[in-house]
């Protein structure tokens, strides 16, 4: 397998790499509503959920012919442009070594409420203002792995698509279902759905294990400095404690939220195989 030939770029000073390396930094993302997915694994994810890629840049160098070679023919298929670049060029471009050649540019979609699935008994994520890349990214996927609804970011800032996102997600972040929206905007649409929404505080009197969780559900989580914003303080229905045995006081944000979605995932498993009607066994007649 070779994508078209071409001389690859060489300098990292040539205008389409230093274009696309100006999407490290927010602002120019924000501008440009684009992002840089770089890693085999990621762009693979990207593509199987249908994100618009602009362009890829392959590194010949550094292609792994074993996991990259397929991903090249996926999006030779779909008409997407491939640069080859050479590997002074492509160090301007990725965040971290071990990429495995590939890094593209690609679109944002959009992400709105509205958008989000409805089930009859859904299990949203809400993270309210976290800003660390490896927090942000460990949530996306504990909440993928939890099989989530959706996950909502209550706060317009959340740089979701922070290259250290990406890659701290595993690409997860092109596979859930995800809505970003204001703190008042997300608790009005969890209320006139009446979903209840719950929150670990450290004083709270009930344990997370106590609390019935196989109800239309919203879990919220702040972030680590500063905690819950003032309005979803107000709107927690439910408070509970994750028990503490050691010297720490509190839990990585994203080490308590997989707590808690795998307590709602148990007990909505064991509610089901509880209403599951028994199977009969019949016997033939000797």
């Amino acid at each position: 397998m070779n994508p078209p030939e071409q001389e690859p770029i060489a300098s990292p000073h040539n205008p389409r790499i230093k274009s696309a390396a100006g999407l490290h930094k927010k602002h120019e993302r924000d501008r440009n509503g684009s992002m840089l997915i770089e890693g085999v694994r990621e762009l693979s994810r990207a593509l199987e959920s249908g994100i618009d890629i602009i362009e890829v840049f392959w590194c010949p160098d550094l292609l792994d012919q074993e996991t990259g070679a397929p991903i090249i023919r996926s999006i030779e298929r779909r008409n997407i442009p491939i640069i080859a670049v050479g590997r002074r060029a492509y160090e301007k471009l990725v965040y971290r070594e071990a990429s495995g050649g590939l890094v593209a540019v690609a679109r944002q979609p959009s992400h709105a409420l509205a958008d989000l699935p409805e089930k009859e008994c859904p299990l949203y994520l809400v993270v309210d203002a976290i800003e660390k890349p490896g927090n942000l990214g460990a949530l996306l996927r504990s909440a993928d792995a939890a099989g989530v609804t959706g996950l909502i970011a209550s706060d317009r800032h959340t740089d979701l698509y922070n290259p250290n996102v990406i890659r701290a997600s595993l690409g997860t972040v092109f596979t859930l279902p995800i809505a970003i929206s204001s703190a008042v905007e997300t608790i009005g649409w969890l209320e006139a759905r009446a979903i209840a929404i719950i929150a670990a505080t450290p004083d709270a009197a009930l344990c997370y294990t106590d609390v019935d969780l196989t109800v239309p559900l919203a879990i919220v989580v702040g972030s680590e400095d500063a905690g819950l914003g003032p309005e979803w303080l107000k709107a927690i229905g439910t408070r509970v404690r994750i028990p503490m045995r050691g010297s720490a006081d509190s839990l990585n944000v994203s080490a308590a939220a997989t707590i808690l979605l795998y307590e709602a995932l148990r007990q909505r498993d064991e509610s089901n195989r509880q209403s599951a009607p028994s199977r009969k066994t019949g016997h033939a007649d000797a």
